[in-house]
C-alpha cells in the first residue's frame, strides 16, 4: 500500500466523523436546540416556618430570676451576721485595755521596787517577735499598744544570749490567744506572724 492511498483513507475517515457529529446538530429542531441550550437555574425551594418555641417560658424565668435574688439576699444577711458576730467577739478582748489604766493609779503609790517586780502573768499570749535589743523589743511593744493590744516583752537567755521577747496579750484561753493571733495577721497595719505560747505562772 503506498502511501497515497493511505492519506485517502485517512481523510475518508475524517470526512466520517465529522459528518457524525455535524449530522445529529443539523437535523435538530430550534425548540430542540433552546432546550439544550436553556441553563436557567430553576427557582429555590419554598421551605414551610417554623416557629422555635423559647425553651422557658416567661413565668419560668420571673421565678428563676425571684430564686436567685432570694439567695443573694440570703448570702448578704448571713455576712452582715457573721461581722456582727466578729465585732461582738472582738469586743470584749478589746476592754481589757481599757481597765489597765485604772489598774496603774494604785501601783503608783507602791515602792519602785514593787513597780519593777510586777506578778507573773498566766494564760496565753502570741509571741510575735524576739530581739537581741531592749529597746527593738520595747519598740515593737509600744507598736502594739498603739494600735490598741495588749503588750509585754520578756527577758530570756538562750545559748549564752540575752534576747527580748515580744508578747501580745495575755489572754484567759488558747481559743482566745489563737483569734489574737489571726486579728494580728490580717492587721493592715502590722501583718504580724505570730506564735501560741503558754504562759507559765
Amino acid at each position: 500500500m503506498d502511501k497515497q492511498l493511505k492519506q485517502r483513507i485517512i481523510g475518508g475517515l475524517l470526512l466520517l466523523l465529522l459528518a457524525a457529529i455535524i449530522t445529529p446538530l443539523l437535523l435538530r429542531t430550534p425548540e430542540e436546540v433552546r432546550v439544550a441550550l436553556d441553563m436557567s437555574i430553576p427557582p429555590p425551594p419554598t421551605l414551610p416556618q417554623m416557629a422555635i418555641e423559647p425553651v422557658v417560658d416567661q413565668a419560668e424565668q420571673e421565678m428563676a430570676l425571684a430564686e436567685i435574688e432570694q439567695d443573694r439576699d440570703t448570702v448578704r444577711r448571713a455576712g452582715e451576721d457573721y461581722d456582727q458576730r466578729e465585732r461582738d467577739a472582738g469586743a470584749p478582748a478589746a476592754q481589757p485595755v481599757t481597765e489597765v489604766p485604772a489598774q496603774a493609779p494604785p501601783a503608783v503609790t507602791e515602792a519602785p521596787a514593787a513597780r519593777q517586780d510586777p506578778p507573773p502573768l498566766t494564760g496565753w499570749a502570741v509571741q510575735v517577735g524576739s530581739y537581741s535589743s531592749a529597746d527593738s523589743a520595747g519598740g515593737q511593744a509600744q507598736q502594739l499598744r498603739d494600735a490598741g493590744y495588749r503588750a509585754f516583752t520578756r527577758t530570756v537567755e538562750q545559748g549564752g544570749q540575752t534576747l527580748h521577747r515580744v508578747f501580745a496579750g495575755p489572754e484567759l484561753d488558747r481559743d482566745a490567744a489563737v483569734a489574737l493571733r489571726e486579728r494580728l495577721a490580717s492587721d493592715a497595719d502590722l501583718r504580724l506572724q505570730g506564735l501560741v505560747v503558754s504562759l507559765a505562772p
